[in-house]
Protein backbone atom coordinates (compact mmCIF):
# COMPACT_ATOMS: atom_id res chain seq x y z
CA UNK A 1 0.00 0.00 0.00
CA UNK A 2 1.38 3.73 -1.30
CA UNK A 3 2.30 5.61 2.12
CA UNK A 4 -0.53 7.98 2.14
CA UNK A 5 1.20 10.74 3.04
CA UNK A 6 3.27 10.84 -0.52
CA UNK A 7 -0.19 9.69 -2.54
CA UNK A 8 -1.50 12.96 -0.97
CA UNK A 9 1.24 14.94 -1.82
CA UNK A 10 1.16 13.67 -5.59
CA UNK A 11 -2.27 14.41 -6.16
CA UNK A 12 -1.75 17.84 -4.76
CA UNK A 13 -5.10 17.46 -2.22
CA UNK A 14 -5.64 19.77 0.68
CA UNK A 15 -3.81 19.87 3.40
CA UNK A 16 -6.56 18.73 5.92
CA UNK A 17 -7.16 15.79 3.56
CA UNK A 18 -3.79 15.04 3.42
CA UNK A 19 -4.10 14.95 7.60
CA UNK A 20 -6.68 12.56 7.77
CA UNK A 21 -5.63 10.56 5.43
CA UNK A 22 -2.22 9.64 7.18
CA UNK A 23 -4.20 9.15 10.18
CA UNK A 24 -6.32 6.78 8.58
CA UNK A 25 -3.57 4.92 7.16
CA UNK A 26 -2.21 3.30 9.80
CA UNK A 27 1.09 5.34 9.30
CA UNK A 28 3.24 5.99 12.28
CA UNK A 29 6.30 8.30 12.57
CA UNK A 30 7.74 6.85 15.56
CA UNK A 31 7.32 3.61 17.91
CA UNK A 32 7.81 6.35 20.98
CA UNK A 33 5.86 9.44 21.60
CA UNK A 34 7.55 12.77 22.08
CA UNK A 35 6.91 12.70 26.24
CA UNK A 36 5.57 9.86 28.23
CA UNK A 37 1.60 10.98 28.77
CA UNK A 38 2.43 10.74 32.57
CA UNK A 39 4.61 13.65 31.91
CA UNK A 40 1.76 15.70 29.59
CA UNK A 41 -0.55 18.06 30.69
CA UNK A 42 -3.65 19.02 28.05
CA UNK A 43 -3.72 22.12 26.32
CA UNK A 44 -6.88 23.47 26.75
CA UNK A 45 -6.29 26.58 25.01
CA UNK A 46 -7.01 24.64 21.67
CA UNK A 47 -9.92 23.26 22.89
CA UNK A 48 -12.90 24.24 20.85
CA UNK A 49 -14.57 23.85 17.93
CA UNK A 50 -12.75 25.04 14.63
CA UNK A 51 -13.14 25.62 11.13
CA UNK A 52 -11.34 24.72 7.87
CA UNK A 53 -12.77 25.44 4.40
CA UNK A 54 -11.00 25.06 0.82
CA UNK A 55 -12.56 25.72 -2.38
CA UNK A 56 -15.49 23.02 -2.31
CA UNK A 57 -14.05 21.52 1.05
CA UNK A 58 -15.50 22.19 4.48
CA UNK A 59 -14.82 20.22 7.87
CA UNK A 60 -15.51 21.12 11.71
CA UNK A 61 -12.55 20.02 13.76
CA UNK A 62 -14.38 19.16 17.47
CA UNK A 63 -10.91 19.32 20.16
CA UNK A 64 -11.48 18.22 23.68
CA UNK A 65 -10.66 16.23 26.76
CA UNK A 66 -11.10 12.37 25.67
CA UNK A 67 -14.31 11.13 27.73
CA UNK A 68 -14.24 9.76 31.24
CA UNK A 69 -16.90 8.48 33.49
CA UNK A 70 -15.47 10.60 36.20
CA UNK A 71 -14.90 14.58 35.59
CA UNK A 72 -13.05 14.70 32.16
CA UNK A 73 -11.23 17.68 33.08
CA UNK A 74 -9.57 16.44 36.29
CA UNK A 75 -5.95 15.74 36.23
CA UNK A 76 -5.65 12.26 35.22
CA UNK A 77 -7.24 12.45 31.87
CA UNK A 78 -4.65 13.75 29.68
CA UNK A 79 -5.70 12.35 26.58
CA UNK A 80 -7.25 14.87 24.01
CA UNK A 81 -9.89 13.57 21.23
CA UNK A 82 -10.33 15.31 18.24
CA UNK A 83 -13.03 15.09 15.92
CA UNK A 84 -13.12 15.76 12.24
CA UNK A 85 -16.56 16.02 10.34
CA UNK A 86 -16.64 16.77 6.99
CA UNK A 87 -19.20 18.45 4.70
CA UNK A 88 -19.43 16.88 1.32
CA UNK A 89 -21.90 16.83 -1.13
CA UNK A 90 -22.67 13.45 -0.69
CA UNK A 91 -23.31 13.32 2.62
CA UNK A 92 -21.01 13.79 6.12
CA UNK A 93 -18.19 11.62 7.35
CA UNK A 94 -17.03 11.88 10.89
CA UNK A 95 -13.30 10.27 12.01
CA UNK A 96 -12.31 10.35 15.32
CA UNK A 97 -8.56 10.23 16.83
CA UNK A 98 -6.59 10.41 20.35
CA UNK A 99 -3.88 12.16 21.28
CA UNK A 100 -1.81 13.86 23.97
CA UNK A 101 0.40 17.36 23.75
CA UNK A 102 4.18 18.05 23.98
CA UNK A 103 6.42 20.69 24.37
CA UNK A 104 9.97 21.37 23.00
CA UNK A 105 11.32 24.78 23.80
CA UNK A 106 8.17 26.92 22.63
CA UNK A 107 7.06 24.67 20.21
CA UNK A 108 4.07 22.42 20.21
CA UNK A 109 2.96 19.04 19.31
CA UNK A 110 0.46 16.36 19.20
CA UNK A 111 1.40 12.93 19.71
CA UNK A 112 -1.67 11.04 17.79
CA UNK A 113 -2.11 7.50 18.83
CA UNK A 114 -2.07 5.04 16.01
CA UNK A 115 -3.65 1.38 17.24
CA UNK A 116 -4.50 -1.52 15.87
CA UNK A 117 -7.19 -2.93 18.20
CA UNK A 118 -6.04 -1.96 21.41
CA UNK A 119 -2.57 -2.05 20.92
CA UNK A 120 -0.67 1.06 20.05
CA UNK A 121 1.69 0.53 17.55
CA UNK A 122 2.74 3.61 17.26
CA UNK A 123 2.74 8.26 16.81
CA UNK A 124 2.20 10.44 14.76
CA UNK A 125 3.49 13.85 14.81
CA UNK A 126 1.21 16.93 14.34
CA UNK A 127 3.26 20.11 14.85
CA UNK A 128 0.48 22.96 16.32
CA UNK A 129 1.07 26.75 16.56
CA UNK A 130 -1.68 29.02 18.27
CA UNK A 131 -1.08 31.91 16.55
CA UNK A 132 -4.09 33.82 18.32
CA UNK A 133 -6.98 32.77 20.13
CA UNK A 134 -8.91 32.34 17.29
CA UNK A 135 -6.35 30.83 14.43
CA UNK A 136 -4.57 27.41 15.03
CA UNK A 137 -1.70 26.45 12.61
CA UNK A 138 -1.13 21.95 11.73
CA UNK A 139 1.63 20.55 9.83
CA UNK A 140 2.21 17.11 9.65
CA UNK A 141 5.63 15.23 9.29
CA UNK A 142 7.20 15.64 5.82
CA UNK A 143 8.33 11.96 5.01
CA UNK A 144 10.92 12.29 2.83
CA UNK A 145 12.60 15.21 5.14
CA UNK A 146 12.52 12.25 8.16
CA UNK A 147 13.80 9.80 5.90
CA UNK A 148 17.11 11.80 5.20
CA UNK A 149 17.55 12.68 8.62
CA UNK A 150 17.69 9.13 9.42
CA UNK A 151 19.72 8.12 6.20
CA UNK A 152 22.07 10.75 8.17
CA UNK A 153 22.32 9.53 11.67
CA UNK A 154 20.55 12.81 13.10
CA UNK A 155 18.11 10.28 14.70
CA UNK A 156 17.75 6.32 14.81
CA UNK A 157 15.03 4.85 12.75
CA UNK A 158 14.38 2.15 10.11
CA UNK A 159 12.12 1.81 6.61
CA UNK A 160 9.47 -1.22 7.18
CA UNK A 161 8.29 -2.83 3.44
CA UNK A 162 9.62 -2.08 0.30
CA UNK A 163 9.18 0.04 -2.45
CA UNK A 164 5.87 1.71 -2.34
CA UNK A 165 5.00 0.38 0.48
CA UNK A 166 7.75 0.88 2.49
CA UNK A 167 7.77 3.43 5.70
CA UNK A 168 10.08 5.31 7.64
CA UNK A 169 9.83 5.17 10.87
CA UNK A 170 11.87 6.61 14.11
CA UNK A 171 12.66 4.08 16.56
CA UNK A 172 14.76 6.39 18.62
CA UNK A 173 13.23 6.58 22.95
CA UNK A 174 11.26 9.99 23.72
CA UNK A 175 14.29 11.72 25.00
CA UNK A 176 16.28 11.61 21.69
CA UNK A 177 13.05 12.55 19.84
CA UNK A 178 13.04 15.82 21.96
CA UNK A 179 16.70 16.88 21.30
CA UNK A 180 16.21 15.92 17.86
CA UNK A 181 13.10 17.64 17.20
CA UNK A 182 15.11 20.98 19.21
CA UNK A 183 17.42 20.83 16.95
CA UNK A 184 15.48 19.78 13.47
CA UNK A 185 11.90 20.34 14.04
CA UNK A 186 11.50 23.58 11.76
CA UNK A 187 12.66 21.46 8.66
CA UNK A 188 10.41 18.25 9.52
CA UNK A 189 7.21 19.70 9.23
CA UNK A 190 4.97 20.48 5.88
CA UNK A 191 1.73 21.07 4.11
CA UNK A 192 0.14 23.33 7.07
CA UNK A 193 -3.13 24.60 7.20
CA UNK A 194 -4.84 27.18 9.00
CA UNK A 195 -8.07 26.27 11.07
CA UNK A 196 -10.90 29.11 12.68
CA UNK A 197 -12.41 28.98 15.85
CA UNK A 198 -16.24 28.81 15.67
CA UNK A 199 -17.32 31.29 17.67
CA UNK A 200 -20.55 30.74 20.16
CA UNK A 201 -23.52 32.50 19.38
Amino acid sequence: MLDPRRLCNRLSVAPLCLLIAVLTGCKVDSVNPISSLDSTQPDTAIYGVWRYQDKDELSYIHIGPEFSLTDATGPGNRRTRIVVVDHKRNGLTDEAYVAFSSRVGKQRYLNVVQAEGATTVGYLFVRYTLVDRNTLRFATMDEDALEAAIRAGRIKGTNRGEGSSSQTVITAESPEIEGFLATDGGKLFASPFVVRRVQAR
